[in-house]
């Protein structure tokens, strides 16, 4: 019983993927949009004449040199932008030596509040107000 059923259910989707291909190439046999077959990709009709060819090879001709002027275009441009890159590179650099500079200036200041602070100087209230404490000898 088993086999029957998996006969069937073969014939049956054989038979609609038949169908569909059927379908499909009627569909394109029908087409009157369709483009005649030729033997090589790219091959020029007989009925193509000398004129035609020369026509085309100029077309050609100039497409390259308008690719190739586009070329120089974009070359130019990246070169502008890697320099641009080398310039905020060094820009960088110097921010973050500055910035280096800084933070070893700002932890100089923090031990200095600290030790003062530790010593009996100043006081620190938490709203950042900083009182003088007068020293008794």
């Amino acid at each position: 019983m088993k086999q029957i059923l998996a006969l069937v259910t073969a014939f049956l989707v054989t038979g609609i993927i038949g169908l569909g291909m059927l379908a499909i190439g009627a569909n394109a046999a029908t087409n009157p949009d369709s483009v005649p077959v030729s033997d090589a990709p790219g091959s020029i009709s007989p009925a193509a004449s000398a004129g035609d060819t020369q026509a085309q090879s100029g077309q050609s001709g100039d497409l390259v040199t308008q690719y190739q002027n586009r070329e120089r275009q974009y070359q130019a441009q990246i070169n502008q932008l890697n320099s641009l890159i080398g310039q905020y590179q060094s820009r960088e650099k110097q921010y973050q030596a500055q910035l280096d500079q800084v933070n070893t200036q700002l932890q100089q200041l923090q031990q200095v509040l600290t030790e003062l602070q530790r010593r009996g100087v100043i006081r620190i209230l938490s709203d950042g107000t900083v009182q003088l404490l007068g020293r008794r000898n």
